[in-house]
């Protein structure tokens, strides 16, 4: 397979204005993170993503409780006795809707 570059051959002058332009850029970025006392990478958590790692610990922490829930509704499927409230589920779908817009 042949890949032509449609803007024609860059010529020995432009070649080298390229290759200038990568050695700034990687100076600019060494120059910055010694300012910044780290050449590593950084990572910042905003608080939300706090949050939801906190409510994941949580859940996670809470697995025996729904575990019992689960048992007990596949108990009552296996019986027959389980009954889906369709107008509860659709009530609720749509309340979560209103909040999302309000």
């Amino acid at each position: 397979m042949e890949i032509n570059n449609l803007l024609g051959k860059l010529g020995p002058y432009d070649q080298s204005k390229v290759e200038k332009a990568n050695e700034d850029a990687a100076k600019a970025r060494k120059d910055k993170a010694a300012e910044s006392g780290s050449a590593g990478d950084r990572v910042s958590l905003s608080d939300e993503a706090k949050l939801r790692t906190e409510a994941l610990g949580a859940a996670a922490s809470a697995s025996e409780v729904r575990r019992e829930k689960v048992a007990a509704i596949k108990a009552q499927i296996e019986s027959g006795e389980y009954q889906i409230d369709t107008r509860k589920i659709a009530e609720n779908m749509v309340k979560e809707d209103l909040e999302l817009i309000i």
